[in-house]
């Protein structure tokens, strides 16, 4: 996994975590899947791509870690 694609998912899990910790919604969450999602399609279209089964295993990754966030906050 290159350095940005790790980036990405470290940065959704400090976000989701600092999300829950401070009271956010399934919909603020979900913001930060979305953004996440977004940096991801950056680097697919960018000038050097990881190949498309890295992009989905990291995509796959940030859904798992939202679905446990969701989880936390609906408990």
């Amino acid at each position: 996994m290159s350095d940005a694609l790790k980036e990405i998912v470290l940065d959704v899990e400090t976000e989701l975590l600092t999300g829950i910790r401070s009271g956010a919604d399934e919909a603020a969450l979900a913001g930060i899947r979305d953004r996440a999602f977004d940096r991801l399609r950056a680097v697919k279209e960018g000038p050097s791509p990881p190949c498309l089964e890295t992009i989905f295993d990291v995509a796959g990754e940030i859904g798992l870690k939202l679905d446990m966030a969701l989880k936390v906050v609906s408990s």
